[in-house]
């Protein structure tokens, strides 16, 4: 089978199929292929370059002036229904009536330190809380969100970007940090790097 594998990918690679085809259309393609290891370095560079034009399109990273998410945020500072929220996650609920509820726990622990829920008159946005109810952090999608691809930014409450993350499949999202320096792709359950500098 390995054999055939290797007989294969040089098969692509001579006819010139496999180089012009699979490394321009997956990243367009809408759909759960991972080239990221297939490419070459100029061709990541390139990658990350667009994504960061794409979530980034001032060429920098923004942050909000200070207070101004407390103000535009007044009624999400804290969960009215913190107490049943908690709960319900604690038990592994992922639903409570029509929000969506997702946990944080330490490590191993069953410990759930904070929360996430989602409003479904508020889509765009995930709200991030501690036990106690108090609001933390915030997600903003942009793009065709729930339809792939998408792209979020984290924002603590006092307005500074915590990571930016663009998702192209369930599976496939380029992680950025703060500051908008490429972090890695995490595919599944595993986050491949690549040392790339603007």
């Amino acid at each position: 089978m390995k054999k055939f594998l290797i007989s294969l990918f040089i098969l692509f690679s001579l006819s010139g199929g496999f180089t012009t085809t699979a490394f321009a259309e997956v990243f367009d393609y809408v759909g759960g292929n991972f080239d990221w290891l297939y490419l070459t370095n100029s061709e990541r560079k390139q990658r990350v370059t667009q994504l960061f034009n794409i979530m980034f399109p001032k060429g920098y990273v923004t942050n909000f002036p200070r207070g101004m998410l407390k103000d535009k945020l007044g009624k999400y500072l804290k969960d009215a229904d913190y107490k049943i929220h908690y709960d319900a996650v604690c038990a592994g609920y992922t639903h409570y009536k029509d929000v969506d509820l997702q946990p944080f726990t330490l490590g191993r622990s069953r410990y759930v330190y904070m929360y996430a829920l989602q409003y479904p008159n508020a889509p765009q946005k995930t709200f991030y809380y501690d036990a106690m109810g108090r609001l933390k952090f915030i997600d903003f999608r942009y793009g065709g969100y729930p339809e792939f691809p998408y792209y979020t930014k984290k924002y603590a409450i006092n307005g500074k970007l915590v990571r930016a993350m663009y998702l192209q499949s369930a599976d496939t999202m380029y992680i950025f940090s703060n500051k908008g320096s490429f972090i890695g792709v995490k595919y599944q359950n595993t986050i491949y790097g690549f040392n790339y500098t603007k």
